[in-house]
């Protein structure tokens, strides 16, 4: 092992001695920040996907060849090599010698790129599981890639040329996975190139997975090429005619063909570790109680292609791990069977009948575009019903969907839900459609017009819950008594209020409903007749001007996430946080009704402490004064939306009796557009995670926790928000990395640079 280390810290001290390897670092440090910086602050998000999926394997291309082309290259041109191995060493040791001490000087590249996951999490919440997994498979991704690099530099004594070769085959590798290749071939084929590719195994560890599969994936590349690295080196020092030399020539090929088959079929092999800090690839326990606790047989039929398109082929493999998995937390109630549709006409009609029907994709074969169809879809029985999920794209919201599926199948009698109109509340086919379409999914969804009927007696309706989905008028007295009174017979209630109504023409708001403002101040809460605006975390928007349409930033429709509470991470099932458009603040008081006892209130809404309200709302464009006037005074946070609970008198009563039984529970949010059509709906909802949290609060007031809890789990935004005084925070973020971490490599070089200088300079003399 000594002289394995005396060749590491040789070739070591040749990257550190020379300004050549510090240049190298500079580059690779200054372009990965520059390229991720700029990438980020499109979308600015508390992730390293960004970076990781995109800039950091392209520069690894190019960094990786030119940092190992000198490795045995120059031993080659110098005629060093054979010294080297004449010496106690074995070649192995050599190659592994050289293997480490590339390895190492890349590492400190990627190292130095740690600053920035550092910095972006001083301005947002990031998965830290998921960035550990990320750079996990960028070592391992950079080993390969060094294994590569050793092997082109045995090829030749010339550096360039080895510079050259190792980009060649780590290029033609990575264009392996991408769609432009892939596309290109027949299906099976396509499958087996794309496994080939680094990219693929490297982009399903970089979203936070350790899968045992990608694992012997990227040891069996690095076997490989230090298998035929060792075949070059040892070659020169045996007769090419000899025995000796072929029996090494079989060896080795053994060897990489085993390499080679463990990497394509080790795709076989289950085996994973979900660092993601929700376990977004891992069954949640809620589905697992589910599952664990039916009553019967639940049948899942997989309809897959033989030979899946290379679009949808990654897909189908994380879907099949997918049932499988919920059939092994079962206990046997689950029961998957996978069919192959497009093997006989019998698969085809049993994915007919399930209605499952195949999608097509492109593909160019022989340089004709041709159109190839692929199945990916599944039907779930259970007893006399029947789900169906026509087709999967992804793994998002899968877990949701199936566990939400089998959950509804199996109730034996759904609640109720009472939407009440009458006061403009919005309607569904115009603005609800789409929330109202996943509600009837799981609920009996009734519609109540209070002017017509004229008393709403909610528990005689049978209503287990009772929304009031935005009213636009005024609402009286007496609907309220009816409302309290259904509250003290333990209802649950649904408010999505609009305080402030706006004309999206003129870009201004008036006030609205004070009837029901007064009426929730008995509940404990004040809700303003004020716009609440965030000068840090909003939305850009594109607004007409003279000169076309400009994305401007507008703090008037605020990026709020959920409050960092137990019991608000109930409520809110896990969802990360939503865009209120024009919403108005909520003060939380001590003043209670004396009617109301026991009341909670819990926010589930809350912005960043970088908030105010705009008072006056005259002026709502993005070029408001009052935006200017707000920017660095009266900042703090706000709340949006609340959750009650407690116990109430029935109202317009001489005793307050009060059964300690019937404990209410309301939600009451000062917007109603997030979850319109306008927002959330339509083919390509702009907010689509917004349905899921309306949904979320419906599950929690029907006391229907684990819907919530399954259908909050999945990739959340994690938005950037930086310190509000000034731009300091901000630079220090960005330049910190662009500038600051290649300055300090300059400076370390310059260090060593003038030790190594005074150390040459030092007379020795022979002591007396």
């Amino acid at each position: 092992m000594g002289s394995i280390f005396a060749v590491v810290k040789k070739d070591l001290k040749g990257y550190f001695d020379q300004p050549t390897g510090y240049i190298l670092l500079v580059i690779f440090a200054a372009l990965l920040a520059g390229l991720g910086f700029r990438q980020l602050f499109i979308a600015p998000e508390a992730s390293m996907r960004a970076i990781i999926s995109l800039w950091l394997p392209m520069l690894l291309t190019l960094f990786v060849p030119a940092a190992t082309m000198r490795l045995v290259s120059e031993e080659q041109r110098d005629g060093t090599l054979e010294t080297l191995l004449t010496q106690p060493l074995r070649t192995w040791n050599v190659i592994a010698a050289k293997f480490i001490a590339g390895f190492a000087f890349v590492s400190v590249g990627i190292i130095a790129s740690l600053g920035i996951p550092i910095a972006l999490e001083t301005a947002g919440d990031m998965d830290i599981g998921a960035v550990i997994a990320q750079y996990f498979g960028t070592f391992l991704m950079t080993a390969s890639y060094v294994a590569i690099g050793l092997f082109a530099s045995s090829l030749t004594r010339n550096q360039m040329v080895a510079l050259i070769m190792g980009l060649s085959i780590i290029g033609i590798l990575t264009l392996a996975g991408l769609p432009i290749v892939t596309l290109a071939l027949p299906s099976r084929i396509a499958v087996l190139i794309q496994d080939l590719s680094p990219l693929t195994h490297y982009a399903s560890i970089s979203r936070g997975v350790l899968d045992l599969r990608d694992l012997l994936y990227f040891v069996a590349l690095i076997m490989t090429f230090l298998s035929a690295t060792y075949l070059m080196i040892r070659g020169k020092t045996v007769s090419h005619r000899s025995p000796r030399y072929r029996n090494l020539q079989f060896g080795v090929a053994a060897l990489v063909l085993i390499s080679l088959l463990v990497g394509w079929f080790g795709s076989f092999i289950g085996g994973r570790v979900d660092l993601t800090e929700q376990r977004l690839y891992t069954l949640d326990p809620a589905t697992r109680e589910i599952v664990e606790n039916l009553d019967d047989i639940v049948t899942i039929k997989l309809f897959t292609s033989q030979d899946p398109p290379v679009q949808i082929s990654l897909v189908t493999r994380d879907v099949t791990d997918f049932v499988d998995d919920l059939e092994a937390a079962s206990n046997g109630r689950i029961k998957v069977q996978k069919i192959q549709a497009d093997t006989s006409d019998e698969a085809a009609e049993q994915a007919e009948q399930s209605f499952v029907r195949p999608v097509q994709f492109n593909t160019e074969t022989q340089g004709e575009l041709q159109i190839k169809l692929g199945y990916l879809g599944m039907g779930i029985t259970y007893a006399n019903s029947q789900e169906v999920i026509g087709f999967i794209d992804s793994l998002d919201q899968l877990e949701q969907r199936v566990a939400g599926n089998i959950y509804r199948m199996t109730l034996k009698e759904p609640k109720t839900i009472g939407m009440l109109y009458g006061h403009g509340e919005k309607r569904r086919d115009a603005e609800l459609q789409s929330w109202r379409n996943q509600l009837e999914r799981q609920y009996y969804v009734e519609e109540f017009d209070y002017v017509q009927e004229g008393v709403l007696d909610a528990t005689g309706r049978g209503y287990d819950i009772l929304v009031i989905p935005g009213s636009q008028k005024e609402i009286f007295p007496d609907l309220f008594n009816e409302v309290d009174q259904y509250l003290s017979e333990g209802g649950k209630v649904l408010i999505l209020m609009d305080p402030v109504l706006i004309d999206q023409q003129r870009m201004r708001g008036s006030a609205n409903n004070p009837g029901m403002i007064n009426w929730l101040r008995e509940y404990g809460i004040d809700v303003g007749t004020d716009i609440v605006m965030d000068f840090e975390a909003h939305e850009t928007l594109g607004f007409q001007t003279a000169y076309g349409v400009v994305n401007l930033g507008y703090p008037y429709w605020p990026q709020v996430p959920a409050s960092d509470n137990q019991n608000a991470g109930a409520i809110n099932g896990g969802s990360a946080g939503v865009v209120f458009p024009w919403a108005s603040s909520i003060e939380i008081t001590d003043r209670f009704s004396n009617e109301v006892q026991d009341v909670e209130v819990t926010p589930l809404l809350t912005t960043f402490d970088t908030a105010g309200v705009d008072l006056d709302y005259d002026d709502l464009s993005p070029r408001s004064p009052r935006i200017d006037e707000l920017s660095r005074t009266e900042l703090g946070q706000r709340h949006l939306a609340v959750s009650i609970t407690g116990r109430r008198c029935p109202p317009l009563r001489a005793v307050c009796e009060i059964d300690p039984e019937n404990v209410f529970r309301m939600i009451v949010a000062t917007d109603s557009d997030f979850i319109s059509e306008q927002m959330a709906g339509g083919a390509q909802p702009r907010y689509p995670d917004h349905i899921f949290l309306g949904l979320n609060w419906v599950d929690w007031l029907a006391q229907e926790d684990a819907l919530a809890q399954i259908r909050g789990k999945g990739e959340r935004f994690r938005p950037l928000v930086f310190s509000s005084d000034s731009d300091l925070h901000k630079n220090l973020v960005q330049y910190g990395n662009i500038i600051g971490v290649p300055a300090l490599i300059i400076l370390i070089g310059l260090v060593r640079f003038f030790l190594r200088r005074n150390t040459t300079r030092k007379v020795y003399t022979r002591g007396r």
